[in-house]
């Protein structure tokens, strides 16, 4: 059984082209259900947006605050793409460029140990590791809506 804990945040957005913008509204579930990236991605594109985007601070904290991570990790949706790591949300006016290079790896991370490590995971402590996407984790996804959001 897969249960989800949900939460409203809106979250503004303002794109420079536009004269008028909306407030796509985030909503976070938490799946307990175990699964590798792949499948976790899978399962938040079936049921909701994507895994989660986390672009800033207030929205780490606040996912932070949903569950007690000292007992799981989570995938969220960052993966390394060769060169760098990106957000599998593919909307790009769903955030900045500064929203997109925010980052909040645990110490010493990304490290890509073993030349294997290609997905983000949310850690014990809130901080970001990179992780085999073989393993198996519960996951983070996220529901957008809002009119600004286009898919």
């Amino acid at each position: 059984i897969t249960f989800s804990i949900i939460l409203l945040l809106i979250h503004v957005s303002i794109h420079w082209l536009c004269a008028v913008s909306s407030l796509p509204a985030h909503q976070y579930h938490l799946v307990y259900e175990l699964m590798n990236m792949t499948e976790a991605q899978s399962y938040c594109r079936e049921n909701y947006t994507d895994l989660v985007t986390i672009d800033n601070m207030e929205d780490m904290n606040l996912l932070t605050s949903m569950a007690d991570l000292s007992k799981m990790r989570a995938w969220i949706g960052l993966y390394d793409d060769v060169n760098s790591w990106r957000w599998s949300l593919s909307d790009r006016s769903f955030y900045t460029q500064e929203e997109a290079e925010f980052r909040n790896w645990y110490s010493g991370e990304p490290n890509n140990r073993h030349a294997r490590e290609n997905c983000g995971e949310l850690y014990y402590n809130g901080k970001w590791n990179d992780v085999s996407c073989d393993f198996y984790r519960t996951a983070v996804c996220m529901d957008v809506r809002g009119e600004d959001f286009n898919w």
